[in-house]
């Protein structure tokens, strides 16, 4: 609480500015009218209790979050997620609303487009509603919007919208007080001009890859490492985005207690992934994952000490991986699937997603998951409780680096000795060489592993890796805490070229 306490006050502190708004007074049209002008502009927060002089007023104990909700919902147009939340501090109540920049501007309230000025709240110029509704037109001309040629009503799950619908008006999320199902579509974007867009395929087709096959996931399950022999499951996962998430949570649910055996105690270490976490994880990939490409890809892999989630796609450009460790704002690559996701409730809070996923993940004691972005896939890694024997304790498998073609193999020793001095010596040389094909045949590994394997000391094994990273060879990646290194992309999929 004292944490949340410091947050409000330095936020207070900060005084009213574009993205920062004060109001007095629980006044239901003045809140609409700033949330309407922060959506039209940059986003940002409305703080209800304080007036522009920063003195805190506080408000009532009987109002609530509800019934902002209910009137924002029912009286801006289009309607879009935000959050809204009561905060106390110094025995007073307030109000925090927070809404991001908006995805469909320019939104109107009671007719009026309103637009945030430094601190003051607007009606819309000509000039800047015609920017707005420029925006909105190259929104429009978003995958999400375009016309999936050859969808039938009779080729959606006309049960599954209905729930959609009736679960949104019941959790009042939805602003939709209709019935009819064509309509509701409709009103979020998915049916335009008598046509049903990518995004409704996505959400509700009952065989969405007769129309879009880059909509399966894959979901491997390992013995050891990641081998063929070493596979215990490999399933392609088929249907909308909400039959695969029950499916992929139904899996989760059933994973139970993995095992590690920790050599250094000699004993086995027991331990279970916080379902919750995992189905953050896999809801958030379902709904970021770039579907406009049809080598678009989603998996869900599971090896004896680690849970990967990988999705094609790349972070917003005004996101990088630090940000998803904070409160940060949420750019949904698919905001018509986002929305309905949000409406059903199996997301609460934009941008908070990652935040759940670090919250169950510490409490169930387990190391921080880690995030990774290469080209056109991002990753998120849950790890098994720390021990001296991840990957620590396998031995360099000479068979399979003697399976390396000769093409890789020459490859490796023209890249180490390409990048390295010839001061260096060539039993360096060769160990390098050992630590590149070791990299590419077992993927990331940690300073131990290689330090075993190559039985070597840790300051030569450090010096070698420095060495290698030094020269673009391979990167680290993982927190300080649990540092592990791996290939260089673009070292492995030229290997990978040569392999094939």
């Amino acid at each position: 609480m004292e944490n949340n306490s410091s947050k409000f006050k330095n936020l207070i502190a900060k005084g009213e500015n574009e993205e920062l708004a004060f109001l007095p007074s629980f006044d239901l049209e003045k809140i609409a009218q700033t949330i309407c002008g922060l959506l039209n502009a940059k986003g940002g927060r409305l703080v209800i209790g304080i007036d522009q002089n920063k003195n805190l007023v506080g408000i009532p104990n009987d109002i609530s979050v509800e019934e902002a909700e209910q009137y924002l919902v029912q009286h801006i147009v289009p309607e879009t997620p935000f959050d809204a939340n009561i905060e106390t501090y110094n025995g007073q109540r307030f109000m925090i609303v927070r809404v991001w920049e908006g995805s469909k501007q320019p939104y109107i309230f009671e007719g009026t487009i309103y637009f945030r000025r430094g601190i003051h709240n607007q009606k819309a110029t000509s000039e800047e509603i015609a920017s707005l509704i420029h925006t909105r037109q190259q929104n429009e001309l978003h995958w999400e919007r375009q016309v999936s040629f050859g969808v039938e009503w009779e080729d959606l799950d006309q049960k599954l919208i209905r729930k959609i619908m009736q679960t949104s008006q019941k959790n009042r999320r939805s602003n939709y007080e209709g019935e009819d199902l064509l309509e509701f579509l409709n009103h979020y974007g998915l049916f335009n001009n008598g046509s049903f867009t990518n995004a409704c395929v996505i959400l509700f087709a009952k065989n969405p890859i007769r129309f879009l096959p880059q909509a399966r996931v894959r979901l491997t399950e390992y013995a050891e490492g990641k081998t063929d022999k070493s596979l215990i499951r490999d399933e392609v996962l088929e249907g909308n985005l909400f039959s695969i998430r029950e499916r992929l949570e139904q899996y989760v649910q059933n994973l139970g207690t993995k095992s590690i055996f920790d050599e250094k105690h000699w004993q086995r270490v027991d331990f279970a992934y916080p379902e919750k976490a995992l189905q953050e994880g896999i809801i958030n990939a379902l709904i970021h994952r770039d579907y406009s490409r049809f080598k678009s890809q989603m998996t869900l892999s599971v090896y004896p000490d680690k849970l990967t989630i990988a999705n094609s796609g790349n972070l917003p450009d005004d996101i990088n991986i630090k940000d998803l460790k904070t409160n940060h704002r949420s750019f949904p690559v698919n905001p018509d699937i986002a929305h309905m996701v949000f409406l059903i409730g199996y997301i609460d809070k934009l941008g908070r997603g990652t935040l759940k996923i670090l919250e169950e993940c510490k409490e169930a004691g387990l190391p921080t998951p880690v995030w990774k972005q290469s080209k056109g896939e991002v990753i998120l890694t849950f790890r098994g409780p720390k021990t001296d024997t991840h990957k620590a304790g396998a031995l360099l498998d000479n068979d399979a680096i003697k399976r390396l073609n000769d093409a890789v193999s020459d490859a490796v020793s023209d890249a180490v000795s390409d990048a390295v001095s010839d001061a260096v010596s060539d039993a360096v040389k060769n160990r390098l060489i050992l630590v590149i094909k070791l990299l590419y045949i077992e993927g990331a590994l940690p300073l131990k592993a290689l330090m075993n394997n190559l039985n070597v000391s840790r300051a030569t094994m450090q010096r070698d890796l420095l060495l290698l990273n030094s020269h673009h060879l391979l990167q680290r990646i993982g927190s300080d805490k649990y540092r592990e290194y791996e290939l260089n992309d673009a070292l492995k999929q030229k290997f990978d070229a040569l392999k094939n």
